[in-house]
C-alpha cells in the first residue's frame, strides 16, 4: 500500500462510523430528516474516500480507470446526499430544484455504471498526472479523461454546489450567526473543495484532490450541532424539573391541608348533635346547639385561615410553647430584613412589661446562637406592673429558632417563680418543638404561594408570599448578584452555595419573591440592556447577543420575542 492512500483509508473509516452513528440517531429520533441525510453523506464520502484510496494504489492505467469510474458514481451519490442534507439542516421550503437534481445525477449515477466506452471513460483518453507539492508530498494519479457524461455530470455538481452555497449563505444571515460559526467554516471549505476537485477532474489544472479531507469540516459541525442539541435538552430538562417539582408541591400542600381540614372538621363536630337529635330538643336548646355549629363552622375556617396568615401562625406556635413548658409569659422574636430581631408574637398571664435587660438577653441568645437559663428575682414597678429583670432563682428560657440550619428567630419562655425552674431538657424539647413550628412556617409559605397564584388573593390587591427575613434577605442578595453579573454564565447551583442554599430551595424562594425564575429573570435582565443597544447603537445583532450573556442567537432571538413580543430585527427597524 502507498503511503498516499493511507489518508484517504483513514477518512473512510472516520465517515463509516460518522454514518452509523447519526443513522443510530434518527432511528431514535425518526422526525429529524437531516440526521438520516446526514448519515448518507457519510456513508457515500466514505466511499469515496475508499475509491481514493484504491486509485492511489494502482499499479497500471486500466486499475486506475476502474476505480476512477467508482469515484464519478460516489460522487453523483455524494452530491445527492449533501443537498438533502444541507435542504433539512436549513429548512430550506423550495423542493422542486433538489429533487430535478436527484433524478438527474441519478440518471448520471446509472449511466456511468452502464456506458463504458468513450462517453464515459476509455484507455484511449489516457490522463497519468504526477503531482508534487513543495517537493516533500508527491501523488499519482493513473486516470484517464473523462468523458461527455461524465463532463455534464461535473456541470451538474457545480451547480448544485453553487446552489447549496448560496442557500446556506442566505441562512447565515437570515439566522445572524457569529462569523466563525462552524455552519459557515463548513460551507465555504466545502464549497471551495468542490470547486477544486470538479475542476481538478476535469483537467482544468493539476491539483491534488481534497475532498476527502474537507469533508471532516462538516463532521465538526454536526458534532457542534450535537452538543448545542444536548445543551438545550438539558436545560429544558431542568426546567421541567423544577415545573414538576412545584406541581408536586402545590398538589402535596393541597392534599396537607385538605387532610388538616377534614381532620379539624371530624374533631369539632363528632360530638354536636345534629339531624332528628336537634328534633327532640326543645326550641332554646336546639338553638344553642345550632349556634355552637355555626361557632365551630366559623372556628374550623378561622383555623385553616391561619395558614395563610404568618402573624396569627406565630400566635399560634407560642402559645402552644406556653402550653407544654407551662410558662406564663413568651415572646416570639423573628429575624428582620436588617438581620435583627423584632418581636412579632408575645402573650402574658399576668401584667408583664419586657425590660431593656431582657431585650439585651434576647439579642445575646441571637448572636451566641445557643439557650440561656436563668433564675427569678421580681422587683414592682411604679406602675404596679412587674418588671422583669435578670437575677438569681427567676425561671427564664431564651433559645434560637432554625429553620434548617439558618436561624430565624428566639424565643422566649418565662415560668412563675413558684414552678420548677427550666432544665437542659426542657430546652431541647422546647427547641424541638419550635424547629418543627419553623418548618409548619414554611409549609404556610407554600401554601400562600399556591392561593396567590389561583387568585385566592382578595381585596384585588396582590401581595408576595410571606418569606422569612433570613431568606429574603438572601433572595435580595441573589437579585444584586445577578444584577451586577447577568452578562455571565450564573447557574443556580453556584448562586445557591455562595447563599448557603439547597438549589431547589433558592428556585422556590426566589419565584415567591419575583414570581419569576432565575433564568427567565436573568434573560430579562439581558434582553433590556439589548434593547437598549438595540436602540442606541449599531452594534451587530450577534455581537449585542454575546456581549449581553446569551450563548447563542437562537436563545437570544427566542428570548427577545417572548419577552419584548416582536423580533430583534424588527425591533431596531421600529425604533429607527
Amino acid at each position: 500500500m502507498k503511503w498516499a492512500s493511507l489518508p484517504a483509508a483513514l477518512m473512510a473509516a472516520v465517515c463509516l462510523y460518522a454514518g452509523f452513528y447519526y443513522l443510530g440517531m434518527f432511528a431514535r429520533r425518526r422526525g429529524v430528516l437531516r440526521n438520516l441525510f446526514f448519515s448518507m453523506t457519510c456513508f457515500s464520502i466514505s466511499l469515496y474516500d475508499f475509491f481514493c484510496a484504491a486509485l492511489y494504489n494502482a499499479s497500471s492505467l486500466a486499475e486506475g480507470m476502474h476505480w476512477q469510474r467508482y469515484q464519478f458514481a460516489s460522487l453523483a451519490l455524494f452530491t445527492i446526499m449533501l443537498s438533502w442534507f444541507i435542504y433539512y439542516s436549513v429548512e430550506y421550503r423550495e423542493k422542486r430544484i433538489f429533487v430535478i437534481s436527484t433524478v438527474v445525477l441519478l440518471l448520471f449515477f446509472v449511466l456511468g455504471l452502464t456506458v463504458r466506452n468513450e462517453l464515459t471513460l476509455s484507455l484511449a483518453n489516457p490522463r497519468m498526472k504526477h503531482v508534487e507539492l513543495g517537493g516533500f508530498l508527491s501523488v499519482t494519479y493513473m486516470e484517464v479523461n473523462p468523458g461527455l457524461i461524465y463532463r455534464l455530470q461535473y456541470i451538474v455538481m457545480m451547480f448544485m454546489a453553487l446552489y447549496v452555497f448560496y442557500i446556506g449563505m442566505r441562512y447565515f444571515i437570515d439566522s445572524e450567526m457569529r462569523p466563525g460559526n462552524p455552519f459557515l467554516v463548513a460551507m465555504i471549505v466545502l464549497f471551495a473543495v468542490t470547486i477544486n476537485d470538479s475542476l481538478v477532474g476535469a483537467g482544468v489544472y493539476r491539483f491534488i484532490y481534497l475532498l476527502e479531507y474537507a469533508y471532516l469540516f462538516l463532521i465538526v459541525y454536526m458534532a457542534s450541532v450535537l452538543q448545542n442539541n444536548f445543551i438545550d435538552l438539558n436545560r429544558e430538562v431542568e426546567e421541567l424539573n423544577v415545573q414538576l417539582e412545584e406541581k408536586i408541591n402545590e398538589r402535596t400542600m393541597e392534599l396537607f391541608f385538605s387532610e388538616i381540614g377534614r381532620g379539624l372538621y371530624v374533631e369539632m363536630l363528632k360530638e354536636i348533635p345534629c339531624g332528628e337529635d336537634l328534633k327532640e330538643m326543645e326550641s332554646s336548646v336546639a338553638e344553642e346547639v345550632t349556634d355552637r355549629r355555626l361557632e365551630t363552622v366559623q372556628k374550623l375556617s378561622q383555623d385553616i385561615s391561619i395558614i395563610s396568615n404568618l402573624e396569627e401562625l406565630l400566635n399560634r406556635a407560642l402559645n402552644k410553647a406556653m402550653e407544654i413548658s407551662g410558662a406564663i409569659t413568651g415572646c416570639l422574636y423573628m429575624v428582620n430584613e436588617m438581620n435583627e430581631t423584632e418581636l412579632r408574637a408575645f402573650r402574658s398571664m399576668s401584667p408583664t412589661v419586657l425590660s431593656a435587660e431582657m431585650e439585651e438577653l434576647t439579642v445575646r441568645v441571637f448572636r451566641e446562637q445557643a439557650y440561656i437559663i436563668t433564675g427569678s428575682m421580681r422587683e414592682n414597678g411604679d406602675d404596679g406592673a412587674a418588671t422583669i429583670r435578670p437575677g438569681d432563682g427567676r425561671n427564664v428560657l431564651i433559645m434560637p429558632i432554625y429553620l434548617r440550619k439558618d436561624i430565624i428567630g428566639v424565643g422566649y419562655l418565662e415560668k412563675a417563680k413558684e414552678t420548677s425552674i427550666f432544665t437542659d431538657t426542657d430546652a431541647r424539647l422546647l427547641r424541638a418543638y419550635l424547629d418543627q413550628s419553623a418548618n409548619a412556617m414554611e409549609y404556610a409559605f407554600f401554601y400562600q404561594r399556591m392561593i396567590n397564584r389561583k387568585g385566592g388573593v382578595t381585596g384585588g390587591e396582590s401581595r408576595k408570599p410571606s418569606i422569612s427575613s433570613t431568606t429574603e434577605d438572601k433572595i435580595r442578595k441573589a437579585l444584586a448578584y445577578i444584577e451586577e453579573n447577568y452578562t455571565s454564565d450564573i447557574s443556580r447551583e453556584g448562586l445557591a452555595a455562595s447563599l448557603n442554599m439547597h438549589p431547589d430551595s433558592l428556585g422556590r424562594f426566589f419565584r415567591m419573591y419575583t414570581d419569576k425564575k432565575i433564568s427567565e429573570y436573568i434573560n430579562e435582565l439581558r434582553v433590556r440592556d439589548a434593547a437598549k443597544r438595540l436602540r442606541e447603537t449599531d452594534e451587530n445583532i450577534i455581537d449585542i447577543a454575546f456581549s449581553v450573556g446569551f450563548e447563542s442567537l437562537t436563545t437570544f432571538n427566542r428570548a427577545f420575542l417572548r419577552e419584548m413580543k416582536i423580533t430583534p430585527t424588527s425591533y431596531r427597524k421600529q425604533e429607527e
